[in-house]
């Protein structure tokens, strides 16, 4: 990661952009800082963040785990996470949390923040720009193409496999993807089979888990103006809104967030059971199924 610009690599995987064509990257951040320069000038505030982003990452350097996540949520006067059900997280032994995914990078903050005094051997199932926030050690990476399949499959489940063999606790998005915004609810895509996979296979009990939040209008509003442009490309529209996920998460610091950890479930309910539970626990967020 680079000192000057640590965005850089989240930039190319959000993107798909090829790491040895460095000068779309700096088409794209060029592009993005002219921008935000506008934003900034009408609304006050920048729509992508680069600039702010990467200086929040300069502050955050050389930390990693809970002490990261209490330098970054202490920012803006402190936010507040606030578990409910934290008690059906085992203290100890192999368990699948299963989340629901509703604003991008803020979701891995406040599930961190709530779990990993209870469970400092978490590890998130996340692509690689998350490790600047967790660490390494902390992730089992997963790689996604530009139709949101896993490219790391086998490698990712392996991975998975071996942690909870090991009596690790796994959180695992069960979608994969920020849901998009109808009739004034969330839509989460079709959750992954991965959690009730690995869940089988080790035999562990599964959580399911819902943070209670959403993103801003500019998130929905971003998504669905790239999704017309492409002919009605939501895989297009989710890539490009993916661009504000760390302003949307800024924004969100100096809040209060609930997030709820509900009842076990038997290792190898299927997604649409696990969602079911999940988007349950945050009544009036998600459409009704």
């Amino acid at each position: 990661m680079s000192d000057k610009r640590p965005l850089d690599r989240a930039v190319r995987e959000r993107l798909h952009l090829s790491g040895e064509n460095p000068v779309t990257l700096r088409l794209v951040r060029g592009v993005i800082h002219f921008g935000d320069a506008i934003s900034r000038t009408v609304t006050g505030k920048p729509f992508i963040g680069l600039r702010e982003s990467e200086a929040m990452l300069r502050d955050l350097q050389g930390l990693q785990g809970l002490p990261l996540i209490q330098k970054l949520l202490a920012r803006k006067g402190g936010t507040r996470i606030s578990p409910h059900g934290l008690d059906n997280i085992p203290d100890t032994g192999a368990v699948v949390i299963a989340a629901t995914h509703p604003t991008g990078m803020f979701d891995f903050v406040a599930h961190a923040a709530a779990l990993l005094g209870k469970r400092p051997d978490l590890k998130v199932v996340a692509n690689q720009e998350v490790e600047q926030f967790l660490g390494p050690d902390s992730i089992v990476p997963v790689r996604i193409d530009k139709q949101n399949r896993a490219t790391s499959g086998r490698e990712t489940q392996r991975a998975m496999i071996t942690h909870l063999s090991n009596g690790g606790a796994l959180l695992i998005f069960g979608s994969g993807r920020v849901p998009d915004r109808r009739g004034g609810f969330l839509v989460e895509p079709a959750w992954r089979k991965g959690a009730s996979k690995v869940s089988a296979k080790t035999r562990s009990v599964i959580v399911p888990a819902a943070l209670n939040t959403r993103n801003s209008n500019a998130y929905y509003r971003t998504r669905a103006i790239a999704r017309f442009l492409s002919a009605g490309n939501d895989n297009y529209g989710a890539m490009i809104a993916s661009l504000r996920y760390s302003v949307e998460m800024m924004d969100k610091l100096g809040g209060r967030y609930d997030v709820h950890y509900g009842a076990p479930l038997d290792a190898g309910t299927t997604p649409d059971n696990i969602r079911t539970h999940a988007e349950a626990l945050v009544p009036g967020l998600y459409s009704p199924q």
